[in-house]
């Protein structure tokens, strides 16, 4: 009689380490489960058709999700969320317990991807199916080129498509090392489903850009802008970090997300993209420097602001009596400073010239008697302000860039408010 063979392909079920408690009744279980099975034992969302009782996945925003991972050994992700109807505890054997939870054996069917529904996490289980896929193509392709380097014997490509198959065979391997925790609600009915999706959305607090300002240091941006933030004396305890924007009676200058844009608009312009490659070849020291000599300029050409800098003066009553407590027109001086004073011919190096900077000065000092409240004519007359009693010009972006645009012809030519939005 032949020997039977146990072979894991012809299993129905997947055995996972897993854990198990109770709650209002229902059982949930806890499991980790290796990124690879992510695409083949979890639902997939499909950005043209959305799950019953899911909103619409954005493919986009997933696809950054993967990309996040794949760039990042060292990520970070809560546990992906999940509910059924399938009776998980029939196919649960419990070894041992403590404090009400068990720790056992779960038999994960093989048509798990059709028994779950993602109650959090679909933009994480799509960005991995999308970056496994990206993966696997590369590979396939990177495999291609290093044969036909080999059969032209072009030492130089095999050597370079080596490397390649070597870095996207260790992102493979990756994805068999590294978990996510799922947690599985057992006995979910789809209205249950969709009350729980609901208290999710509703209870969930959305983090702020001034908040992932102060946490990701990977971004240069949000590097620079910390930094100022603790070394500037005009920003230094005035910047709003839990908030975007800082209005009515908040005691700040500015907030985090607004730092970040003006850092971002000093050194790269009013329209400028802060591309992967810049992220990588800008030196820190050098966007860091722009951004100390215009917050100088700033503070030495608008008495206000030196001021503020110097607790005579609070944010508060700055933004009631002057424009600069706008961050839009902050930002639009900041674009016009980039054009005025920063050379950009090393554009991965960028710096302030010393003409430049006095340029800009003289700018700004030209300006500081025309920003009180309630604006001039000559401000409304630009065009890109909505009403006469607006403490702030349009922040739409045609209308930022048009304003940068003349704020930067009156820092060429010496003559302000001379010409409106045509200019």
């Amino acid at each position: 009689m032949a020997e039977q063979l146990e072979l894991s392909g012809y299993e129905d079920r997947k055995q996972l380490l897993a854990q198990r408690y109770t709650r209002d009744g229902k059982s949930l279980f806890i499991v980790s489960l290796p990124i690879h099975l992510v695409a083949t034992h979890l639902p997939i969302p499909d950005p043209n058709q959305p799950f019953e009782g899911n909103r619409r996945v954005n493919e986009t925003h997933a696809a950054k999700f993967g990309e996040y991972w794949r760039e990042n050994t060292r990520w970070a992700t809560p546990p992906l969320l999940l509910d059924t109807t399938f009776p998980m505890t029939r196919e649960f054997e419990p070894k041992f317990s403590a404090g009400g939870v068990e720790f056992g054996i779960l038999y994960l069917p093989h048509n798990s991807a059709d028994e779950l529904e993602i109650l959090d996490g679909q933009h994480r289980i799509l960005g991995w199916k999308l970056i496994t896929g990206r993966i696997i193509d590369e590979l396939k392709r990177a495999r291609e080129e290093l044969a036909k380097c080999k059969v032209s014997e072009d030492p130089v490509g095999s050597q370079v498509y080596e490397e390649k198959v070597a870095t996207l065979n260790g992102q493979m391997a990756r994805m068999r090392s590294e978990y996510i925790t799922l947690e599985i609600l057992e006995g979910v009915t789809i209205e249950e489903h969709k009350q729980f999706f609901h208290d999710i959305a509703v209870n969930a607090k959305g983090i702020t850009k001034s908040v992932t300002v102060g946490f990701d240091r990977r971004n240069l941006m949000n590097r620079v802008a910390m930094s100022l933030a603790e070394a500037d004396e005009l920003l230094d305890g005035r910047v709003e970090m839990e908030k975007d924007r800082v209005t009515g009676g908040n005691e700040n200058f500015v907030s985090g997300k607004n730092l970040v844009d003006l850092v971002k608009t000093v050194a790269i312009g009013i329209d400028g993209r802060m591309t992967n490659r810049r992220e990588k070849t800008f030196k820190e020291s050098a966007i860091e420097a722009i951004a100390d000599r215009f917050f100088k300029a700033l503070r030495e050409a608008f008495p206000d602001l030196q001021k503020v800098a110097d607790d005579e003066l609070h944010p508060v009553d700055l933004r009631t009596a002057s424009l600069l407590g706008s961050a839009t027109i902050l930002r639009i001086l900041a674009g016009a400073y980039h054009e005025l004073a920063v050379d950009n011919e090393d554009d991965d190096n960028p710096r302030v010239t010393d003409i430049g900077d006095k340029r800009a000065r003289a700018l700004f000092e030209g300006l500081a008697e025309n920003m009180g409240l309630p604006i001039s004519d000559d401000w409304y007359n630009t065009g890109f302000f909505p009403e006469t009693t607006s403490k702030a010009p349009s922040s739409r972006a045609q209308d930022l860039t048009g304003l940068t645009k003349l704020v930067t012809i009156w820092g060429l030519t010496g003559k302000t408010f001379v010409s409106g939005k045509s200019a």
